[in-house]
This record gives structure tokens, sequence and C-alpha cells, in this order.
């Protein structure tokens, strides 16, 4: 029924590539800048949802009375189906149509946005996420899949700029939304806000995007997506609970050992079956390759400090949501001019300068960054954030673009949906990686400054993490309880300063590979023209 209502809509006049108006070129450049809207807000509020809450989770814990374990599922509930069906989803944009799938996402994404009006628990939180990032995982593939197909090669590196820095807004964009909607609003206005962006997106694919697909589309490889949905799922599962059980949980290690075995015979299959889920060949482009590695690191870091950030200056340095989000903004504005800059630098001096650049840029910020301290002046940490800002404005458009570029016109959904996993996978791993590694530096100064006397229920709350210590500590009498308050945030900051180094390190291994690795350019580019792409469109 509703792939019926959504080809009807497909149906009507001017949806069509087919039915572009014969005006100059003038008007079909200014048509195409228009449609390019469409896409950029879809995967904005893609970015958005990713990390708006960071700063509502300590609300949704007083008003739905959430345990810990709920609070890391209303993250964890959006990650998992959008990492699993990011496969499935691409491969059928490039069968049905990238347009008509793309169109379904949204409107899953904005149903998964309404359930939260008839929410009173953290169950029907978790089941709004779930839905909310199946729909995810449609528009992101495909919304970076159209953005080329639309545009000449002299433009398409400033578009695909335009389109996939909406998507590095959205990320620490989230934050800042939340932290301002939380404190004029009721909690759930952080997801309410989705809708109306949905609908502009929505009624801009169908007036101004035209549909595309494969022309010779094989049919649906039903075993490989099923071996990547469960594959990828349960590896991420597994993934995500690492900072909640350990690594030596049983259920931790036999999702992951299980995912990665599925994701093993996956590979297996797509080698040996006719007509796969994704073509392995994609990965014998270089730039493909090293775009899609590199992307996935900047993931794993930009997730990595997004995860600490906010912690310390709600929790260190005492600042509330609203602060929190405005103490980010050097990072966004540093974005957007980087953005900016490196769309226009990179058909002159080649995409491994500007990713390389990039990277040594995430170095130097996130060496900044481990040399806060506690009581820090934010002119220290803001530089940080400006420099890592740029460092994301130069490394994610850039890489994107190359992805997107290296990929025939008639697989685009294919491909980037493969990247975009490994995109998502850098993401989960990295904040369940530096989320342990956090935690173990916290604890084990915390273990070395403990008050003697405390309660074993207390001393537990105290090694959980820095919020519940203060509150202990304020519990605490005379000197005892300033002691533990200043042990708790060194002991945090300690912790952030080890996983800025460790991002420092990753950044760093992979500017090396960047300048060994990565093409400068692509040298037999397979993306077809939008003319040509037309042909391929659906009648």
């Amino acid at each position: 029924m509703v792939c019926a209502l959504l080809r009807s809509i497909m149906a009507m006049p001017g949806t069509t590539a087919t039915d572009q108006p014969s005006s100059p070129s003038s008007g079909l450049a200014r048509r195409r800048w228009l449609a390019l809207a469409a896409p950029v807000f879809g995967l904005m509020i893609v970015g958005l949802d990713a990390t708006i809450l960071t700063v509502a989770l300590p609300t949704l814990a007083t008003d739905l009375q959430a345990t810990t374990t709920e609070l890391q599922w209303f993250t964890d509930g959006y990650t998992l189906p959008f990492a699993g069906l990011l496969l499935p989803f691409g491969v059928l944009g490039d069968r049905i149509g990238r347009r008509l799938v793309l169109i379904g996402g949204l409107l899953l994404f904005g149903i998964g946005s309404l359930l939260v009006m008839g929410v009173d628990s953290p169950e029907g939180l978790i089941v709004a996420r779930i839905v909310m990032g199946a729909g995810a995982a449609a528009i992101t593939p495909l919304a970076l899949s159209i953005v080329p197909l639309m545009f000449p090669p002299e433009e398409r590196s400033k578009a695909m700029a335009i389109a996939t820095a909406g998507f590095a807004l959205g990320l620490p964009l989230g934050p800042l939304a939340g932290g301002w909607l939380l404190s004029n609003f009721w909690w759930g206005s952080i997801f309410l806000i989705n809708v109306p962006v949905v609908i502009i997106a929505v009624m801009g694919m169908v007036l101004f995007v035209p549909e595309t697909r494969d022309p010779n589309a094989k049919r649906l490889d039903l075993v490989g997506a099923a071996l990547s949905l469960v594959g990828v799922s349960a590896f991420v599962y597994g993934v995500i609970e690492v900072p909640n059980a350990g690594w030596s949980d049983p259920t931790v290690l036999l999702t992951m050992i299980g995912g990665l075995l599925l994701l093993g015979l996956l590979l297996v299959w797509l080698r040996k079956s006719s007509a796969p889920l994704v073509d392995l060949g994609f990965f014998r482009n270089a730039r493909y390759t090293w775009s899609s590695v590199a992307i996935s690191a900047v993931m794993f870091i930009l997730f990595g400090v997004l995860f600490v950030v906010p912690q310390f200056l709600q929790q260190v340095q005492g600042k509330d949501a609203m602060d929190t989000g405005l103490h980010l903004l050097p990072m966004i504005g540093a974005l957007i001019v980087a953005a900016g800059v490196g769309g226009r630098l990179v058909g002159k001096i080649g995409t491994k300068v500007i990713v390389a650049f990039g990277m040594v840029l995430w170095v130097a910020g996130l060496g900044l960054l481990a040399t806060v301290e506690a009581d820090t002046d934010f002119l220290v940490t803001g530089t940080a954030l400006a420099v890592m800002g740029a460092a994301l404005g130069f490394t994610m458009p850039t890489t994107l673009d190359a992805i997107l570029s290296s990929l025939p016109a008639d697989q685009v959904g294919a491909g980037s949906a493969l990247a975009n996993s490994m995109r998502q996978i850098g993401a989960s791993v990295g904040v369940a990686v530096l989320g342990s590694s956090l935690n173990s530096v916290y604890r084990s100064n915390m273990d070395q400054d403990m008050p003697a006397g405390l309660p074993a229920q207390v001393t537990d709350a105290v090694r959980d993490n820095v919020a519940a210590a203060v509150q202990v500590a304020e519990k605490l009498p005379g000197s005892q309880a300033g002691a533990l308050a200043d042990s708790a945030r060194d002991a945090f900051v300690a912790g952030m300063s080890t996983v800025a180094l460790i991002c420092a390190g990753l950044a760093a291994v992979t500017a090396v590979l960047v300048i060994a690795l990565l093409p400068a350019r692509d040298k037999t580019p397979l993306l077809t023209e939008p003319a040509a792409a037309e042909a391929e469109t659906a009648p």
C-alpha cells in the first residue's frame, strides 16, 4: 500500500528526469541547485539525530525514569538499524528507484519522529528511535548518491561539499539545537523538529529531483541482504554493549564474533554469487578504498569527540544544556568555512592534499584538546573545537565526493551504502572503544583517590561516572566534599586526554595512508554525466 502510494506520487507531472524543462542551460543549472536542497535537508536531520540526545539524556532520565541501560539504548536503538539496513536499502534504491526509496526513508523517519507524541515510557522512545534509524538507513546512501548524478564534473565537487556539509553540520548542531529546545520546550520537541524538515525534503524530492535507477538491475540478492543485515547488526550490537558489559561479557563476545563470522560468510558469498548484493570490485579503485578508510577514521574520531566534550562541559565545568550547545559553535563555524574552501580547492589541488591537510588538522586539534584541564579557560577548548571543525570540513565532504565520483552511475546506491556501512561501523566502534578507554582511565584514577569508609554501593556510584561522584561529594562533610569532586573531575579530564591522544594517533596514521595511497585525482572516472544518467531513468 505504501509502495503504491509512493509510485502514484512519482507519476505526478514534472517529477521524472524525462520531464526536465527545455529551458536554457542557465535554467537547468538553477533547477539543479534548487533540487540539491532536498537531499541536504534529509542529510542534515540524519546527522542532527545522531547527536541531539547528547544533551537530552539527563532530562530523559528524569522525565521517563529511565535506567542507565535504557538511556544507552535511546542512542543505540537509532544506531543499530541505521548500520544494519544501509546496504539493503542502498541496493534496493538502485533496483526500484533511488528517489522512491529515499522518499520512503524520509516518510519513515518522519513517522518515527511523530511516534514520540504518544511516548510515556523508555520502551516507547526506543521503538521510535528504531523506526527513525531505519529511515536514516535509506536516506543517507541515496541522498548522497543522487547528488553527483544531477551535476556535471565541474560542479560536482561544490555540490558534494554542500550536501555532505549538511550532514556534517547536523552532527555538532545536534547538541546546540537540543540544548535550546530542552531549555524552552517539552523534551519531545527535539524529535518533532524533524517533521517540518521531512515535509520540505519530500516536497523538494517530488518537485525537483528526477528518478534514477539501474536499467539492467539484477535480481535482489536476498541471501547477501540477510547476511549483511544480521552480520552488521550483531557486530554493532556487541560493540555498543562494550561500555556497559565489558569486553569479556559472553553476550558481547558472542555477538561480535558471530557478526564477524557472518560478515566473513558475506564476503565469500559476494565473491561466488552471480548477482551479488554489492560488487567487491569497488575496492579495486584506490580512490574508493582509501577515501572509505579515511571517512571511517573521521567518524571514529568525531563521535569520540562528541561523546566526551559535551560531558566535559556539563559534568566537569558545570554548563547547562543550552550553554553546552553554544560552546560547540566554534566547531560549527569552522566546519562551514572549511567545507566551502575545500570544495573550491579540490578541483585545483586534488583530493589527496585536501584530505591529508584535514587529517593533520585533526592531529593538531586533538593534541590541543589533550592539554585541557578541569579549570582550563574556554579559549583553549574553543580553539581546539574550531581546529577540529575545520578538519571535519576539509575531510568529510572531500572523501565522500571522491567515493561517489569513483562509482558507476548505475551502482551509486550500492557503492555509497557500502562506504556508509564502513562509516557507521567506524562511528559505533569509536564510541565503544573510546568510551571504554575513558571509563578505564576514570576508574583507575578514582580507585587511587577514593575516600575511605564509603559504603560499597556509594563507591560503585562514584566509580560509575563523574556526575554521580559530584552528587556524592555534595553530601560529604567539609574538605572531603571538595576533595572528592576535584578528584572526579580530574579523573574525567585524564580520561578525555587519553581519548584525544588515541584519536590523534589514528588521525596521524590515516594522514600517512592518505599521502601514500590515495590518488590525487581519479584518472578513470566511472561516474557518467547527468545527461547519460538520464537515459537510465524510469519512464
